[in-house]
This record gives structure tokens, C-alpha cells and sequence, in this order.
């Protein structure tokens, strides 16, 4: 096994959440399923999220000024793998209403929170985006979705 595989797989024990990073771009609705997200400040409220350089979204995404990260719940695994592979959110099946800055906020999610872009730094082959939460709601309490060892599973 190659030693960036067993580094991808020993990073894989960790659970992490899924959520999806959504933006408005020619009146079309778009998504990105991420795992990187974390809270990094409570007073500003300040988020980070990571873009991989490779990324066929890099371009379109680096740039949004605002954004909503959308914390998915266990049973919208579904949104989760066609965002993952088409950023079409509409054709994800994902019903959606715009935010106070037009980024589509996931009906369904468990939380969502609205985001501006405060700052961009390198990391290595990814881009580590900070944002400032503007607004934020958690519309239903159910158990999150959450990534371990490269499948979904259900958070307690």
C-alpha cells in the first residue's frame, strides 16, 4: 500500500461531519460536499472550511463572497453523493431557499449557517477559507451524517 493511501486510511478513522458549502453562480444553485468544516472563533464568529486546489469547483468556489455551509442530517446521504460528483444542487434533488445574500440554504439540514468570506490562506494542496457567520439556524434536530473510514454512517 502506498504511504499516501495509508495516511488517506489512518486519516479515515476520524469521523467527520458532511455538510454541503452552496453559493449562487449565474442564478443556478451550487454545491460542494465537504468534511472540513470547523468553527475556529464564537466572538467574531469565524468558520473554516478547506478547498482542494485540484478541485474541478476550485475557481467558482475560491471565489464566492457569500456562502452557506449546510450541516446534512443522517438521511440525506443521497444530496451528499451528487453534490459530490455534480454541483448541481437542483439536480442533487435538494430543495432550497435563498439566504439573505442569495446562498441556498439545504431544506432538511440540520444546521445552516450564512456565510462572507473573510480570508483565504495556502495549505498545502488545499486553500483553508474563512468566513464570517452573518446568520445561521438549526432547523431540526436529528442526527447528523458523518464520514468514517471512506463510507456514511449516522451520528448518535
Amino acid at each position: 500500500m502506498s504511504s499516501e493511501r495509508a495516511y488517506r486510511d489512518a486519516l479515515g478513522r476520524y469521523p467527520t461531519g458532511v455538510a454541503l458549502v452552496t453559493r449562487m453562480a449565474d442564478g443556478r444553485a451550487r454545491a460542494m460536499t465537504i468534511n472540513s468544516f470547523i468553527s475556529v472563533s464564537l466572538e467574531p464568529r469565524l468558520v473554516l472550511w478547506s478547498l482542494a486546489r485540484d478541485s474541478l469547483r476550485y475557481g467558482p468556489f475560491l471565489a464566492a463572497q457569500h456562502y452557506a455551509i449546510n450541516v446534512l442530517g443522517a438521511d440525506q446521504d443521497d444530496v451528499s453523493a451528487a453534490c459530490a460528483i455534480d454541483d448541481d444542487l437542483d439536480a442533487a434533488g435538494a430543495r432550497w431557499t435563498p439566504g439573505a445574500h442569495g446562498a441556498p440554504l439545504v431544506e432538511g439540514a440540520i444546521a445552516r449557517f450564512e456565510c462572507t468570506r473573510a480570508a483565504v490562506h495556502p495549505g498545502g494542496d488545499h486553500m483553508l477559507i474563512l468566513g464570517e457567520v452573518t446568520a445561521f439556524d438549526a432547523p431540526r434536530d436529528a442526527p447528523a451524517l458523518v464520514f468514517h473510514r471512506s463510507a456514511y454512517a449516522k451520528a448518535g
